[in-house]
């Protein structure tokens, strides 16, 4: 199980936070490649006025679940680690 916690900013304000991503991948190339898809999947389902998918086995499966759209994801600070469940 991996986490991979991706700095947030708001480009309107000062405001700023961490996402946080979650789900198995082999090693952190993987979850990052993972953490990237989810993202783009739910900005896709939102673009098109649909809901971010939530898998069936959302405590493993990646998802992007509190996605906050217009907030800019800052992936080059972006960190992965294991993590035991």
């Amino acid at each position: 199980m991996w986490e991979v916690d991706v700095p947030i900013c708001h480009p309107d304000d000062q405001r700023t936070g961490i996402h946080v991503f979650t789900g198995l991948a082999s090693d952190k190339n993987a979850a990052f490649a993972s953490a990237r898809r989810v993202v783009d999947e739910a900005l896709e389902h939102l673009q098109n006025g649909r809901e971010i998918p939530v898998p069936d086995h959302a405590r493993i499966d990646w998802a992007a679940r509190g996605l906050r759209p217009g907030w800019e994801l800052r992936w080059e600070r972006a960190k992965a680690h294991q993590i035991t469940l």
